[in-house]
């Protein structure tokens, strides 16, 4: 599939061939044994929530910028299509690292929830069936798990500047046009095995560039056993964990 970066979204370009698929589109596997099996309908669904929390909530547009230390997850995921949907910036940080002048801070671990200045803050919490985030919230965080079930399962896009930043990280930055029209050659065909031993920053562009081309992704947490049965057992044609 090519990606027509004059759309209203080149995330809607990306989603829409999958929108009403009921087969695997994104499938995770935690070290906790959790197994997550998203199809493109339900994986849209959550894009489209939290698109429209970021929206609705946080005013987030075209021009924002976006700072997050989640680990590669089905919601990082989820979350970083959600806020290209709306043209703003993801900017990948490291761990406990001070996110700079950001409009949002989205992340997962109780130890960096407390962030300097006024930056919003959303926690994200891991588990699939969370219904809250575990833990307390300094004041004024958003909860993530329980606020964006709220939010409608569609998300209408306006256009944006896809000469814009895109994602940003430790390695450099990509405008839109680079993260959704120039993608990176994988070698990759059919269902397609990634680690999250790779940083976010890494694993985003490769899950873009995977599915465009129609590949649905299983995603193992760093850590995880890859086992023959689970690679039988996901159909995975092709790995992409192992550093060449």
């Amino acid at each position: 599939m090519t990606i027509d970066t004059n759309s209203l979204s080149p995330v809607e370009s990306l989603l829409a061939p999958m929108r009403h698929s009921t087969h695997p589109y994104l499938t995770w596997y935690s070290q906790g044994g959790e197994r997550v099996e998203l199809s493109g309908r339900v994986f849209d669904n959550w894009v489209a929530k939290s698109a429209n929390l970021l929206h609705e909530e946080f005013d987030l547009a075209p021009g924002s910028i976006v700072a997050t230390d989640m680990p590669g997850h089905w919601k990082s995921a989820a979350l970083a299509l959600a806020c290209w949907h709306l043209g703003a910036e993801v900017r990948c940080v490291a761990p406990g690292t001070d996110p700079g002048d950001v409009d949002i801070f989205i992340t997962a671990d109780t130890e960096t929830l407390a962030v300097n200045g006024s930056v919003e803050v959303i926690a994200v919490p891991l588990p699939a069936l969370a219904m809250a985030f575990d833990g307390p919230l300094p004041v004024g965080a958003t909860d993530y798990a329980s606020e964006v079930r709220a939010y409608a399962d569609s998300f209408n896009p306006s256009p944006i500047d896809t000469s814009a930043t895109a994602l940003q990280g430790a390695a450099g930055s990509m405008a839109y046009t680079q993260l959704f029209a120039e993608l990176p050659e994988t070698g990759a065909s059919g269902t397609t095995l990634l680690s999250t031993a790779w940083p976010l920053e890494r694993l985003l562009p490769v899950l873009v560039s995977l599915w465009s081309a129609g590949n649905p992704v299983v995603l193992v947490e760093d850590g995880v056993k890859i086992s023959d049965s689970l690679l039988g057992g996901e159909r995975v044609v092709t790995r992409l964990d192992r550093e060449s």
